[in-house]
């Protein structure tokens, strides 16, 4: 193949995987004439391939698609990774607006397909879970802020710095489209217990200024355990009835992934530290991961639909250790114990 032909067949390639990344409301001819900012006629020559990039534009699209021209080309290392990291620096709000953001638009692009599957093992409450609850967000990224930079003020005034009307919109947007997705998790017996541990520690070192906050983060994540099982009853989740399955897992999960997919393309956020994430694009990295959740699955027991037993025994030694909490939380605060359910 001569130079010219690889050129065009580059470009070609380079356009295709634009295109897995246009916004379903916009015309593609439309979306490269505005980012090079050039005539819609251009545009058109440059994806037929009958007028060649240059380089400026090469680098100007890849780096607004977020397209590793290297794995395009062929000429990456086979153990290099394709990943996405956004720093999440708490001292600026626009960081976290940023970083929520990303969850949304991602899962708003999945949401079009018609063959999205979102595939999670969990070693933590996932994300999707956790923004139903405001205070239980904004806990996680406080302990974030408080552990990583060092932040010294208190709960409160740090939901008043980042909370914006905005951001709770989105929280909304994100768990309305992922209950619009199929899904499956796998959870283990101490999924739950890294963020128990989480509110415990912050108890003991009297980082809370009274224990109606420490109580209101145990109720909402009761509130998660009553709603999974709910849809692990029905084997749905959500108005819409959206397929759901949910297993327990006698394996420990050394991590939290979780893997995106739709039309062929595969998504794997992989969590870091309490409440950031990489997000990596590699295929085979991908495929790995699908393997590992697939057989990981086979190994563990599925709690939807009959197995009412393994269920009810499972979603009630979860509640268990949220009330043992509570009941701790009530005494140290000399409150009068009351029924938990």
């Amino acid at each position: 193949m001569r130079n010219s032909e690889k050129n065009i067949e580059l470009q070609k390639r380079l356009f295709e995987e634009i295109q897995k990344n246009n916004p379903a409301n916009r015309v593609f001819v439309d979306v490269i004439s505005d980012e090079l900012k050039i005539s819609i006629d251009s545009a058109y020559r440059r994806i037929r391939g009958s007028k060649p990039l240059n380089i400026t534009e090469i680098y100007n699209l890849c780096k607004r698609f977020g397209i590793s021209f290297d794995k395009l080309a062929g000429i990456r290392d086979s153990n290099q990774l394709d990943c996405i990291y956004r720093p999440l620096d708490t001292s600026k709000p626009s960081d976290y607006e940023n970083f929520v953001l990303g969850i949304y638009k991602i899962i708003e692009k999945i949401k079009t397909s018609n063959d999205a599957n979102i595939l999670m093992a969990a070693n933590d409450i996932t994300v999707y879970h956790v923004l139903y609850h405001k205070e239980l967000t904004f806990f996680k990224l406080y302990t974030w802020a408080n552990s990583t930079y060092n932040y010294k003020g208190s709960f409160f005034d740090f939901v008043k710095k980042i909370e914006t009307p905005e951001l709770i919109t989105c929280y909304h947007k994100i768990t309305k489209d992922f209950e619009l997705i199929p899904s499956a998790e796998i959870w283990t017996n101490n999924t739950v217990d890294t963020t128990l541990r989480l509110i415990e520690y912050y108890l003991e070192i009297k980082m809370f200024t009274n224990s109606d906050l420490p109580l209101l983060l145990c109720k909402q994540i009761l509130d998660i355990l009553n709603k999974l099982q709910e849809w692990s009853e029905t084997g749905s989740k959500g108005k819409h009835k959206t397929p759901f399955q949910f297993y327990a897992s006698d394996m420990e999960i050394e991590n939290t992934y979780i893997l995106m997919k739709q039309s062929g393309i595969t998504n794997c956020a992989v969590k870091l530290f309490t409440i950031n994430v990489l997000n990596v694009l590699d295929k085979d990295f991908c495929t790995e991961i699908e393997s590992y959740i697939t057989k990981l699955s086979q190994r563990s027991t599925l709690l939807c639909g009959n197995s009412e037993k393994e269920r009810v025994k499972f979603f009630g030694s979860q509640r268990q250790k949220v009330n043992d909490l509570m009941k701790k939380i009530q005494i140290g605060a000399s409150i009068p114990l009351e029924t938990i359910s």
